[in-house]
């Protein structure tokens, strides 16, 4: 895997835990738009939907940038849930910790995990490869 695609899952599975209030934040901008006024008095018809929460609905359904960040939480998700339990202590501890305690050997001396230096090593690698190549990094 290339250096350049590795920084960048790692730097999306240490966004990870801020992803729900990402997609919360875009909802509320997606349901409470700021409007300006409209200057235009009179007028013909709009084709437009009329309905506010038909409107609503489909904007939500649509919205690329809400889609792909719900997409992205859903690929870790499935991703973590293939691997152990010491590739989610390894991974959680690395990436989704606000301020990470210990390190891979840290973790191992700690016996938080259940493996040796070179198979923990081995087990990020292969969780980020792997992940990389759901996202289409990899």
């Amino acid at each position: 895997m290339r250096r350049w695609a590795f920084k960048c899952i790692e730097g999306i599975l240490r966004d990870y835990p801020n992803i729900p209030d990402y997609i919360k934040q875009r909802e509320q901008e997606l349901m409470y738009p700021i409007q300006t006024p409209d200057e235009n008095i009179g007028g013909g018809r709009s084709s437009t939907i009329i309905k506010p929460q038909e409107r609503m609905i489909i904007t939500l359904d649509e919205d690329r940038r809400l889609n792909a960040l719900k997409q992205q939480r859903k690929l870790i998700d499935d991703t973590l849930d293939e691997f152990g339990t010491d590739t989610e202590a390894i991974i959680n501890e690395l990436y989704f910790k606000k301020r990470q305690e210990y390190t891979i050997e840290g973790l191992i001396e700690q016996r938080k995990i259940f493996v040796g230096r070179s198979k923990a090593f081995e087990l990020k690698t292969e969780f980020i490869e792997s992940l990389g190549t759901k996202l289409g990094l990899y």
